[in-house]
């Protein structure tokens, strides 16, 4: 499904900082902390205001996130501009946008606002990234322990992370290019953690009428499963930059009826998407857009349209996107 401004909305990633390499052991136990991060993230009860700043522009969001024995349920708004709303039931995920351009995307794309795979399940963070702690601060009133992540190639960002000690939740991050300057920042302004969430809480607001829907089967997998599933895929990249592996697979349908496969990869920090739909024009020329750090390629692959998509750099989705072939 070729991605827009609305599905870069639904796949949002946020990741952070760049600084001097450390130690394997003192590396491994920013990894561990990265993991409670994770934890935190999924496995608390907790709601907040939340500050996005990328590009000179302020997005104000609300989320509350709850879980019980039935899973995950999760709803994100905006508190400003157009109203949109992310809504996440188990690996069910729906997107709403209110508006001239109304919209529900249905489906298992892990539409989040916070990272959540621990890096533990898919690469040792050693090999793509230094890192190291970086001393101790104070966000939202909570003490935070600041962590410090640098890219050990071109095809990530560095990133700087505030987890409360006590919780590991993550409570602001920053991301930055390979020059140390920020690209967008997220924080929390203030959080309940470990509180009770009512159902009506997690109610949507928005009632979209008439609006298109995009459908997907998606699934998680883990790293064992991963590579049996990508040799099954119908397209894959015959090579991916150090540390990305396969997250999760999928196959929809667009609101116009045409079938595209998914594959989200990731490094437990970084990701991007690979979209293949029917249909594409033999001779479709093929570009690269940015939206803010996001980075969008579309061309053309054997009449099929393809899109990579992500919180990356622009060599990442461009060598992807060359890499990538039909199994024979």
């Amino acid at each position: 499904m070729p991605p827009t401004p609305r599905w870069v909305f639904a796949v949002a990633g946020w990741l952070l900082f760049a600084l001097a390499a450390t130690p394997a052991a003192a590396a491994e136990e920013v990894g561990d902390w990265l993991d409670r991060m994770a934890r935190a993230i999924d496995g608390l009860n907790y709601r907040g205001t939340v500050v996005h700043m990328r590009d000179g522009h302020v997005d104000t969001l609300r989320i509350i996130h709850r879980v019980d024995e039935r899973g995950i349920r999760e709803r994100i708004y905006s508190i400003d501009g157009q109203p949109r709303e992310v809504l996440r039931d188990g690996n069910h995920v729906r997107t709403l946008l209110d508006g001239d351009q109304a919209l529900v995307i249905q489906g298992g794309i892990g539409a989040r606002l916070l990272p959540n795979r621990p890096v533990s399940q898919l690469s040792s963070p050693v090999v793509a990234y230094r890192m190291r702690f970086a001393g101790s601060d104070r966000v939202a009133g909570m003490r935070a322990r600041v962590i410090e992540i640098r890219p050990r190639d071109q095809f990530r960002y560095g990133h700087r992370f505030w987890l409360e000690e006590s919780t590991g939740m993550l409570l602001r991050s920053a991301l930055l290019d390979r020059n140390g300057r920020a690209l967008q920042k997220m924080t929390f302004v203030d959080i309940e953690l470990g509180v009770p969430i009512s159902d009506r809480e997690l109610a949507p607001d928005l009632a979209v009428r008439d609006a298109a829907e995009a459908h997907m089967d998606e699934e998680d997998i883990s790293p064992p499963a991963a590579a049996a599933r990508l040799r099954r895929a119908t397209w894959t990249p015959a090579r991916l930059p150090d540390g990305f592996r396969l997250a999760s697979v999928g196959r929809g349908v667009n609101p116009d009826g045409r079938a595209f496969e998914h594959m989200l990869f990731s490094d437990g920090l970084a990701s991007f998407s690979v979209y293949v739909e029917e249909g594409g024009h033999a001779g479709a020329s093929e570009r690269i857009e940015a939206i803010g750090p996001v980075h969008v390629y579309t061309g053309t692959v054997e009449n099929h349209r393809v899109t990579v998509v992500g919180e990356v750099p622009s060599e990442t989705v461009a060598l992807v996107a060359q890499e990538l072939e039909r199994r024979r």
